[in-house]
């Protein structure tokens, strides 16, 4: 598993040269940092790494708000047909996104949105699996808890902000670490909604190494491993957070 992603590193490091030389080595003798220079040369690369960060930040925050809101009164609140509500909002995770991309394009159209980061924020402030996740990790918090807080005087918005959001530190951690990496690996929907180069996201500008570098493997490479830095980084100060929450929300086998 590892491999692969030792290669790129390295692969990133080296001239074209050696990267073509036969047989492949995996060992790195003259490293350089020409492939970095080149590629931020020919791409304006830190563009696209800012939009990807800016829209996978807004909609990382929106849906750590709104699906933890949810899940909040999924789990410790009583209205009618909440079961009802919950189950229809999980049998949507069963459609395709394939089948909602002409819809979404010509809903986008109407709202003039194309060209726009709107369409890439907006459909993803909250999604069923992040209610599904926030309903079942709130579920665990003692109602003895809620009750306190109510006989505080607190109102249902103080108590989720106050009470319910400080406890759920693993939750939003695990939450908000794949809402930003699916958000900052997104290639459909900007392909789609997206046609000014000014406002590509780092996947659309990848995409153009392929045409601008073809058969510059260093320069591929080092546009790749400069793109799960973030991520990588996201990832492993959060790592306890994330395990815990997992294995405190019943997903765990």
């Amino acid at each position: 598993m590892v491999t692969p992603f030792y290669y790129m590193v390295i692969t990133s490091f080296k001239t074209l040269e050696d990267v073509s030389r036969v047989p492949i080595s995996l060992a790195l003798e003259a490293p350089t940092i020409r492939p970095y220079a080149r590629l931020l040369e020919g791409l304006d690369y830190g563009l696209f790494m800012w939009n990807s960060f800016l829209i996978a930040l807004i909609t990382t925050l929106g849906t750590l708000f709104f699906c933890s809101l949810a899940g909040y009164a999924f789990a410790k609140h009583q209205f009618k047909l909440k079961n009802f509500f919950f189950y229809f909002l999980l049998s949507t995770m069963l459609i395709p996104g394939s089948v909602l991309l002409v819809p979404g394009f010509l809903l986008m159209r109407d709202l003039d949105w194309l060209n726009t980061f709107w369409p890439l924020i907006v459909p993803g402030l909250s999604g069923a699996f992040g209610i599904f996740l926030a309903r079942q990790f709130i579920e665990e918090i003692p109602n003895d808890l809620i009750d306190a807080a109510r006989i505080d005087g607190c109102s249902d918005f103080r108590i989720f902000w106050s009470v319910i959001l400080p406890l759920s530190k693993p939750l939003l951690a695990t939450l908000g670490i794949l809402t930003f990496l699916y958000n900052w690996n997104n290639f459909i929907s900007p392909l789609i909604y997206i046609f000014d180069e000014s406002l590509y996201t780092l996947p659309l500008g990848l995409s153009l190494l392929q045409g601008r570098y073809s058969n510059v493997e260093n320069v591929q490479m080092a546009g790749a491993a400069l793109a799960i830095v973030p991520v990588l980084i996201l990832f492993l100060i959060f790592q306890k957070q994330i395990v815990k929450s997992l294995s405190m929300s019943g997903l765990k086998g």
